[in-house]
C-alpha cells in the first residue's frame, strides 16, 4: 500500500508535554466507535480545544494517514480504568500515555474493514521498526485498561486480533549489550533472563537497573567463573541466549 502521511495537529489543550522518543515502549490500537467517519474528519475534530483526549495517528484505509499528535508529545489515549477482570487490563499501570503511541482506526464499528486493517498493519510495522517496539508490546486499548476498544478485537481469545498479531510478525531485538543507560525493554529482557539462569531469589522485571539487578548479574558471572564487570556485554548476552547456567 505504501504509507503517506499528512499532518493535522490537534489543539495544544488536547495532549500532554514533550517526551523523548526513546521512552516509547508500546503501540496501542484503538477505534473511534463511529461508522463511516474518516481520518481527516477526526483530525479536524481534535483541532478544536478541550476535547480531553487525543491520538498520534488516525487511519481509515484511504490515501493518507493523519498525524494528530507528534510522537515526541504525550497523547491522552490510555488513561483511566474500566475493567481489570480476567485478562482485561493486563498492562494497566505498565503501558501508559507517557510510554506509548496510539493509533485510532476509523469506520470500524462491528468489524474492521480490510483496507483499515491493512493500513493499520503497515503503520504498526513501520513504527515497530522505527522505535524498536517488539510485537508483544503491540496492544489493544482493552489490554491496557479494560475499555471495550477496539470493540471488534477485544477479548482474551479474539480471532481477529490473533490474526492481526500474526500479520505484524515478530520483532524481538537480539541484544549484544545491556547497560544501566539502556532502554527499559532491554533491561527487562536482562532481568528476566537472569531470573531464569541464576540461582537465588528472583528480582523485579521492571526495566530499572538498581543494586539488585547489578548483584544478580554479578552472581551470574560468578556461576560462569567470570570476573565482575559493569554491564552485560556481548559475551554475557550470548551466554544468556544460549541458556547457560554454568
Amino acid at each position: 500500500m505504501g504509507l503517506k502521511f499528512k499532518k493535522k495537529f490537534a489543539h495544544k489543550s488536547n495532549y500532554g508535554g514533550k517526551r523523548s522518543t526513546a521512552s516509547i515502549e508500546y503501540i496501542v490500537i484503538h477505534y473511534t466507535g463511529n461508522k463511516r467517519d474518516t481520518a481527516l474528519n477526526n483530525a479536524k475534530y481534535f483541532q478544536g480545544a478541550n476535547r480531553n483526549a487525543s491520538a498520534h495517528y488516525f487511519v481509515d484505509g484511504g490515501v493518507y494517514i493523519y498525524k494528530s499528535v507528534a510522537v515526541n508529545r504525550v497523547a491522552w489515549s490510555v488513561g483511566g480504568k474500566y475493567n481489570l477482570s480476567g485478562r482485561a487490563g493486563d498492562y494497566y499501570g505498565v503501558c501508559t500515555n507517557t510510554n506509548s503511541l496510539s493509533i485510532e482506526m476509523c469506520n470500524s464499528v462491528a468489524f474492521v474493514p480490510e483496507k483499515v486493517e491493512k493500513q493499520t498493519e503497515e503503520l504498526v510495522k513501520f513504527l515497530m521498526k522505527k522505535y524498536h517496539v517488539s510485537s508483544n508490546h503491540v496492544l489493544r486499548h482493552w489490554d491496557v485498561n479494560g475499555k471495550q476498544c477496539p470493540e471488534p478485537w477485544v477479548g482474551a481469545d479474539n480471532k481477529q486480533w490473533k490474526s492481526f498479531k500474526k500479520a505484524i510478525g515478530t520483532s524481538s531485538e537480539r541484544y549484544t549489550s545491556v547497560k544501566k543507560t539502556s532502554g527499559k525493554e532491554a533491561i527487562r529482557w536482562l532481568q528476566k533472563e537472569l531470573n531464569k539462569y541464576t540461582s537465588g531469589s528472583d528480582i523485579a522485571v521492571d526495566g530499572i537497573w538498581g543494586p539488585k539487578t547489578q548483584s544478580k548479574l554479578e552472581i551470574y558471572w560468578k556461576q560462569l567463573g567470570w570476573r565482575k564487570g559493569s554491564y552485560a556485554g556481548k559475551k554475557t548476552c550470548r551466554a544468556l541466549y544460549a541458556k547457560r547456567k554454568e
